[in-house]
């Protein structure tokens, strides 16, 4: 072969013994093998690279995310008060993005230690972007509670509805419910709250469903006086 005319007597020698222990059905591979061993060696070479960049890369990231963390901590032991809010909103703007949800919830908690409500619900609604699942659902909820602090009732009883209406099927929709109706009945809207009372006293048991129907009665008195009657004209066709 021409690759072994150009190579010493000690390196043909070896090549020569590799070959004699190669099987004739490998003898194929084995040419190939030597044909092109440059550029197996490179394509090699680089997949080592390749590799030794992504673990860099990870470390890098993961040292990223511990030091955000303790950022984090660290600022969340300071005194509450705008001046901590303030240091935490900073943060949680430039955290990797790995970290961006936790960073959020706690300048939206921090906020709300700090009696500055707007600010709550505006964090908040950034971590619940960040977001899918029960996680998400708890950052809604959260924003709901420091928007009705605001006095933003009609918001907040907007944002309660979407949530009812995507609710998984695996989570109780109760306390959304019953906040739901409290939001509703805030944001001056009676009938609104009266019907989720209503829908909260068919799936309570005992004195709760009493207390709901109360709620609702107090509302709407006249929805319930027809859901009622409806009750029982059912009661009497089933007999």
């Amino acid at each position: 072969m021409n690759l072994q005319r150009n190579q010493g007597p000690e390196e043909a020698s070896l090549l020569r013994d590799i070959q004699a222990e190669v099987s004739t059905e490998s003898a194929p591979l084995m040419q190939f093998i030597l044909r092109h061993g440059t550029a197996i060696a490179g394509f090699v070479i680089l997949f080592v690279l390749v590799l030794a960049g992504t673990g860099l890369w990870r470390w890098y990231d993961n040292t990223r995310n511990a030091d955000a963390r303790q950022e984090l901590a660290r600022l969340s032991m300071q005194p509450a008060g705008a001046e901590q809010v303030k240091a935490l909103t900073a943060l949680a703007e430039n955290v990797p993005e790995n970290v961006r949800f936790a960073a959020w919830m706690t300048v939206g908690q921090n906020a709300l230690r700090s009696n500055d409500a707007a600010t709550a619900a505006a964090a908040f609604a950034k971590a619940a972007e960040k977001r899918d699942g029960a996680l998400g659902l708890a950052a809604s909820i959260d924003e709901a509670g420091a928007l009705l602090k605001t006095g933003k009732n009609a918001e907040a009883f907007a944002l309660l509805q979407k949530l009812l209406v995507s609710l998984p099927g695996e989570i109780s929709a109760g306390q959304l419910k019953q906040m739901a109706a409290e939001a509703a009945q805030a944001a001056n809207k009676p009938e609104q709250a009266a019907r989720l009372y209503l829908d909260l006293a068919h799936s309570a048991q005992g004195l709760e469903t009493d207390y709901f129907r109360a709620r609702a009665r107090a509302l709407a008195p006249q929805l319930v006086a027809e859901e009622a009657a409806a009750m029982q004209k059912e009661e009497k066709e089933n007999k």
